[in-house]
């Protein structure tokens, strides 16, 4: 695996001025909109690292900028850097939008953070008179705030716009989809690995050199794209297998707060114990059982905040008794 001079930058979805992959998707937001049919509370669902965040960014910005000099250019599907909403998202100024996520050190959006979205819902406009809330990992609201919520989403004022982010795979109240119209994102591999090389190439054209696309593709482009940076940026020099991967995502694990690792060292460890189906003189019925294990302990570490140094000894030790 060659991930040396590697010089990819991963920036914020909002910082992103170029969407890829979504060109139905957002057509079919902008036909909506121009016939005055798009959904006032809209409900985006799709994997982690799909691009999600930055499609409803891209949507935003068309949006907002239909009066500026410097509007979003639809037939490239790309913001110009000189474009005033864009500026105004990135400094947290705009007075037409309003972002809400789990803060930071906290795993959840709490009621505080609702009470001051229905404090911006009632105050006054300017252009288009578009008010547009995007709720990021609406997943994570608690259920105060979820409750918070359902009024504005049911009864939103006049030309405003809400636009939830929700992973799929987690939970979210029945009663916030069921005031919500859900768009249902999906790409198939071929189409998830050309989003990919995009964003690769955006960043340096020498592709050809990295084994990403055919070894190391995760379930989606972003969550490829920041495993390649997480391993660049490192300072292992021998990672040549698949358990000195996943020794290294352990020691990353126990030092990050987010737990932003997990998918990629539940992937290594699938990956491990796929090897070892292969080879002979296996006990598989004890190798089924310790994955079974594995896994189960390792969605335990956030749900439960298990401690992460036990668990990494844990993990560790039966990691190794398995290639004795």
């Amino acid at each position: 695996m060659n991930t040396k001079d590697l010089n990819i930058d991963i920036t914020e979805p909002k910082k992103q001025l170029r969407l890829y992959g979504y060109k139905n998707y957002f057509q079919t937001f902008i036909k909506l909109f121009i016939k005055n049919m798009m959904p006032h509370s809209i409900l985006i669902t799709g994997p982690r690292g799909i691009g999600k965040s930055t499609f409803v960014y891209h949507i935003v910005n068309y949006l907002l900028s239909l009066d500026e000099d410097k509007k979003y250019s639809i037939n490239n599907f790309l913001i110009n850097k000189e474009n005033l909403s864009f500026n105004l998202i990135n400094n947290h100024t705009h007075p037409n939008f309003f972002l809400v996520e789990n803060q930071l050190l906290s795993n959840d959006i709490r009621i505080e953070q609702i009470r001051k979205l229905n404090q911006f819902i009632n105050k006054s406009t300017y252009s288009r008179n578009l008010k547009i809330i995007m709720i990021d990992n609406a997943e994570n609201l608690n259920l105060n705030a979820s409750n918070a919520l359902l009024k504005s989403l049911e009864e939103p004022p006049k030309n405003t716009f809400f636009f939830l982010i929700h992973n799929s795979g987690s939970k979210i109240l029945d009663t916030i989809k069921s005031r919500c119209v859900e768009f249902k994102i999906f790409f198939n591999e071929n189409e998830k690995k050309n989003i990919f090389k995009n964003l690769i190439n955006l960043h340096d054209n020498n592709l050809e050199t990295y084994d990403v696309l055919e070894n190391l593709y995760f379930d989606t482009p972003g969550n490829s794209l920041r495993y390649l940076v997480t391993l660049s940026n490192s300072n292992e020099k021998n990672l040549k297998n698949t358990l000195s991967i996943i020794f290294f995502f352990i020691e990353k694990l126990k030092s990050e707060k987010k737990y932003e690792n997990l998918p990629y060292l539940s992937f290594f460890i699938e990956k491990f114990y796929n090897e070892l189906i292969l080879k002979q003189n296996r006990n598989l019925n004890v190798s089924f059982l310790n994955y079974k294990k594995i896994l189960y302990q390792i969605n335990n570490m956030k749900k439960f905040n298990l401690d992460k140094t036990n668990t990494s000894i844990w993990l560790k030790d039966i990691l190794i008794n398995e290639t004795k």
